[in-house]
This record gives structure tokens, sequence and C-alpha cells, in this order.
């Protein structure tokens, strides 16, 4: 892929930490760490770009693998990481968490809501392990239109299918926006 066609892609710091390299990984066995790798890797080799807030990145530095620590030095050194906190979007926080009833959701979702606001300002792509954040976003969706602009894919959730997305453009098609991924990916979680 070119760089020209490459997307800027959030990355949460679960997808790094759950990228561990302690032993030898067998990519037939699918294991939740080859898949989190393989999805960095599909990174690397289309030039995507990793978008990190202040937040992501301290969280990045808490709890990346050494391989994911290895990746983003790489990324770093060819220019392929953008820090993007998305400030503007910081007020609508307050109006996504009230969509909850749950204040352990609220709180969770404000926990994470850097996330949005770095994909709102960038790709509106998220590469996230998370299963409860896209639901919490697609509840509020109705309420705060502009969340319906994010696009979501999660490697433990879809396997292979997550890089084999990376990998063909990472494009922003209808079944990623957030509440139609999380209809179809975990319906029976709702």
């Amino acid at each position: 892929m070119s760089w020209w066609n490459s997307k800027q892609i959030v990355i949460d710091a679960n997808v790094a930490a759950g990228s561990s390299n302690d032993r030898m990984f067998n990519p037939i066995l699918g294991d939740g760490g080859a898949q989190n790798r393989q999805c960095l890797q599909a990174i690397w080799e289309e030039r995507h770009i990793a978008v990190f807030s202040r937040n992501l990145r301290d969280e990045w530095d808490k709890h990346a693998s050494s391989y994911a620590k290895r990746w983003l030095r790489n990324m770093e050194q060819k220019t392929r990481t953008i820090e993007e906190d998305g400030e503007q979007f910081a007020k609508m926080a307050g109006p996504v968490c009230a969509c909850l009833s749950d204040a352990g959701e609220r709180a969770a979702l404000a926990k994470d809501f850097h996330l949005i606001q770095s994909a709102l300002t960038t790709g509106q792509l998220i590469l996230s392990n998370e299963v409860r954040f896209p639901r919490y976003v697609a509840l509020a969706c109705a309420s705060v239109p502009e969340l319906a602009s994010l696009h979501y894919a999660n490697p433990a959730v879809e396997g292979d299918q997550c890089r084999l997305w990376i990998k063909a453009g990472a494009e922003k098609d209808a079944d990623r926006r957030i509440d139609v991924w999380l209809e179809n990916h975990l319906k029976s979680q709702t």
C-alpha cells in the first residue's frame, strides 16, 4: 500500500499488552497474542499511521509487550505515528457518558474517551480488544450522532478477519461502523 492510501488508526493499549511474545507462537493456532501481533505487523506492512493521545501513549508505555515496544520504535523511526489528543471533542465526554444509565459504565467510558477524541480527529478508526467499549459507544450514538462516524476492529473477537481488513486497506466499510460492528459481532452480549 502506498503512503497516500495509508489510514490513521487509534490502537488501544490492550492490543499492545495482548501482543505478548513470551513464547514462540504458532500462527495456525491463532492464540490471542498472535492475533494482536499479526494486526500490528499488518499495520506496519501496509504503512498505516498509529495515532496516540498523551493518555494512550502513557498506557502503551506501562502495558505494552516487548514486541509492541519494538514495533512502536520502528513505527516512530519511520515517522508513522502521530500525536492527537482531539481536545476539540473533550466537551462531548459529558453528554456521551450521560447516555449510559450505570455509573460503572459511565466511568469506564470516561476512562477510554481519549480513544474517541483521537479517532474523531483523525481517521475515525479504532483497533481494540475491548468488548464493552463499543457497546457503550453504540448506546450513545443515538444521542450523539458524531459517534456513528467511528469505525471499529477487534483482533480478539474477529481473529484473522481483523488482520485481513487491515491488509485490505482498513477501509471505513459500513459493517465497521461501531454500532453496526457491535450488532454483527457481539449481538448476544448486548
